[in-house]
């Protein structure tokens, strides 16, 4: 997942800086978004944090892709296919 937030962010031509301010969070948080799964797995529910899934919809929201574009492969087509700017 944060592969796929890196390559979208790259892709919109944004610094993790510049994308930590749009979503209102710390720089030092963005990297480790980017080097660590965004959705966490709760051990005892088997729900997805919803902390962190409102955080892939504001990230989404700020690169300006449909936020199933993260569970898709990172590749051109699905960029453009994805994107919310058109």
């Amino acid at each position: 997942m944060g592969k796929r937030i890196a390559f979208y962010r790259e892709k919109r031509g944004l610094s993790q800086y510049q994308l930590a301010r749009q979503v209102k969070c710390s720089l030092i948080y963005i990297r480790k978004v980017e080097g660590d799964c965004v959705a966490v797995r709760i051990p005892i529910s088997g729900i997805w944090s919803v902390k962190k899934l409102d955080f892939l919809f504001a990230i989404a929201e700020a690169l300006q892709m449909d936020v199933i574009a993260f569970f898709k492969p990172m590749t051109e087509e699905n960029f453009q296919k994805y994107r919310k700017d058109h």
